[in-house]
């Protein structure tokens, strides 16, 4: 019996040793305080997805990072970005051509700047898509909105450190 709590112990302590996969390291980097976020620009022709995707990142910044948004002048970095298309493509259609299922598709550039360095933490060129059918009141506005918000998800995790 005792030989058998030693053979568990021992392997308990070798895994736990090893790491099993698991770290203790922040997710985001700590010699970073503040984020500022200018509105970003757009190259499509549909106003104000620009301001929303900008205040979407805000909001996710300070709920899902240890980071704070300040201005320009008072920042340790900078997250700037342009919208480059958004597009609407007919997925399914019914007997008499009318479209059932739409997909709407967000494309933008972004780039994680360190504003003490000029280093460039992270760039990126994501693509995010969301689908809406009409038939059940959704609009191309409620898939747009999703779209963003994905869209935001993504960039704010590509924030995180490596592993």
């Amino acid at each position: 019996m005792n030989r058998l709590i030693m053979l568990t112990t021992a392997a308990v302590a070798c895994a736990a040793l090893t790491g099993c996969g698991y770290s203790t390291d922040a997710l985001h980097r700590t010699d970073i305080r503040t984020v500022a976020v200018p509105v970003f620009q757009s190259d499509e022709f549909r106003r104000g997805i620009e301001m929303e995707l900008t205040e979407e990142l805000k909001k996710l910044i300070e709920l899902r990072t240890p980071y704070k948004i300040v201005n320009e002048d008072h920042a340790d970095t900078i997250l700037t970005g342009r919208i480059t298309d958004l597009q609407e493509s007919v997925m399914t259609e019914d007997d008499r051509d009318r479209a059932t299922e739409i997909q709407t598709s967000l494309n933008v550039q972004y780039e994680w700047k360190d504003l003490r360095s000029g280093q460039v933490l992270r760039a990126g060129v994501p693509t995010v898509s969301w689908y809406y059918a009409p038939a059940e009141r959704q609009t191309l506005r409620s898939s747009t909105t999703m779209a963003i918000r994905k869209l935001a998800e993504r960039i704010i995790e590509d924030m995180e450190t490596n592993w």
